[in-house]
């Protein structure tokens, strides 16, 4: 059975250990900025747990119109084997409106990503997006919005500018398509 639990002092080090070990520092805020300076009332961390043992994190962000998910990562021990697939499942039952970001298609991981979002219903959008920074250092990296199903470029400007505004606290600068 997979449940999510929020984030507590017995699940803290697993849950930090696969958030640094899965994600590069600049695709990730810094993990004391998660315990305390996130809206705790539309940000949510996870520890996804499966039959009582913790497999994975899951971070995500609901807004009115969808939610966001910032970071999804399985422990190691637990890839390869259709553990992401259960949990994302689980996820989309309770949340039908979800977005993501993914890096671009450079590298055989990123290519592997975009292919296990693809495989669960997600599209990539044609829109031009950068993620801002983490760490105000101003450089922002180069991603594509997936979604389950096609954004329009006016609910795409609306997701963009939902983003920016409230998970990274930039500006949202108008970009060509």
């Amino acid at each position: 059975m997979i449940e999510f639990k929020e984030l507590s002092a017995d699940n803290l080090g697993f849950a930090q250990n696969v958030f640094e070990t899965s994600f590069p520092i600049d695709e990730r805020p810094l993990f004391d900025t998660i315990l305390h300076a996130r809206n705790k009332t539309i940000f949510h961390f996870n520890v996804v747990y499966l039959n009582g043992n913790p497999v994975g994190i899951f971070s995500y962000w609901t807004f009115d119109k969808f939610a966001y998910v910032e970071h999804f990562a399985v422990g190691e021990q637990y890839r390869n084997n259709g553990m992401g697939q259960r949990i994302m499942k689980h996820f989309l039952l309770h949340i039908p409106q979800v977005v993501l970001e993914v890096e671009m298609p450079t590298t055989a991981m990123a290519q592997r990503r975009i292919e296990f979002y693809k495989r669960m219903g997600f599209t990539t959008n044609p829109y031009s997006y950068s993620q801002p920074s983490y760490h105000n250092d101003g450089n922002s990296l180069p991603m594509i919005i997936m979604s389950l199903s096609p954004l329009s470029a006016s609910t795409f400007a609306e997701v963009k500018q939902c983003l920016y505004s409230e998970v990274y606290h930039a500006e949202c600068i108008a970009e060509n398509n």
